[in-house]
């Protein structure tokens, strides 16, 4: 099972950092504005951990819920300790950052069971 979490992590890890990376060629070479930043980044975000629960189900081949949650967390985890600059996020921000992760993790697990 942590195996399975790990590779998961990681997957979204990476996913994450080169759609960030496209992101940001996009808004450099095109007319996009920067106002969409905060929408654009918490899609990144969705899809990244979504892809991350949907590879760490279908690598432990059970309990997907599981897996995808705490591929959401760890992910949550990950962002907010790289992030970190010595202020506090806003709870407000944290709680929302944190549902998304979960809400994305979960569905992302249940989605790498059902289509097992």
């Amino acid at each position: 099972m942590l195996v399975a979490v790990l590779v998961g992590l990681l997957y979204a890890t990476l996913l994450g950092m080169g759609m960030s990376v496209i992101l940001g060629l996009g808004l450099y070479f095109t007319p996009l504005s920067e106002g969409l930043l905060p929408l654009l980044a918490s899609i990144i975000v969705a899809l990244a951990v979504f892809c991350g629960g949907l590879q760490a189900a279908r690598s432990a081949a059970s309990r997907g819920l599981v897996q995808g949650l705490a591929v959401g967390l760890l992910f949550f985890a990950v962002t907010v300790a790289v992030d970190w600059n010595g202020t506090l996020m806003s709870l407000d921000a944290a709680g929302q950052k944190l549902g998304l992760c979960l809400l994305a993790g979960a569905t992302g697990g249940i989605a790498g069971i059902a289509t097992r």
